[in-house]
């Protein structure tokens, strides 16, 4: 065998490890704190914040004002292109706010918390709120 040429002051064919990616951000379950829970007021607040953060993070600014999450409806199309389903953009937001519960449930059970799964869960309820109330007041599908 040739000697890796990278690696001159080496005799023996020796590869460097790759580099691997890091883990996405996501806060990992914790155990029961012992400092008192966020109120609800505050994970309210909270929610606001990532909907605002995450718009500027996705929204295409085609709806002019600041940015906001709003990739429901568009997530929802393709869904049903492919589904051939005809959920609506509200229903979307509650599948989402459904599979938070689930998350939330199953970390429970584990013994552990994750505070996200209520931040995003009310941040969902409130996307489809607005979502019913755009698409009552347009007289369509809910």
């Amino acid at each position: 065998p040739q000697p890796n040429r990278r690696h001159h002051h080496s005799k023996t064919m020796t590869k460097r490890p790759r580099p691997t990616r890091p883990e996405a951000a996501t806060p990992a379950p914790t155990a029961p704190a012992a400092t008192l829970p966020p109120s609800a007021d505050a994970i309210l607040t909270a929610a606001a914040s990532v909907i605002a953060a995450r718009g500027a993070q996705r929204d295409s600014g085609t709806g002019g004002g600041t940015p906001q999450e709003r990739s429901m409806a568009a997530t929802v199309a393709a869904f049903n292109a492919i589904e051939g389903t005809q959920l609506t953009e509200r229903q979307g937001w509650a599948f989402m706010q459904v599979l938070k519960m689930v998350r939330g449930a199953t970390t429970a059970r584990n013994g552990l918390h994750n505070g996200d799964d209520a931040l995003d869960g009310a941040a969902y309820a409130a996307l489809g709120g607005e979502a019913a109330a755009r698409a009552a007041a347009q007289g369509g599908r809910l």
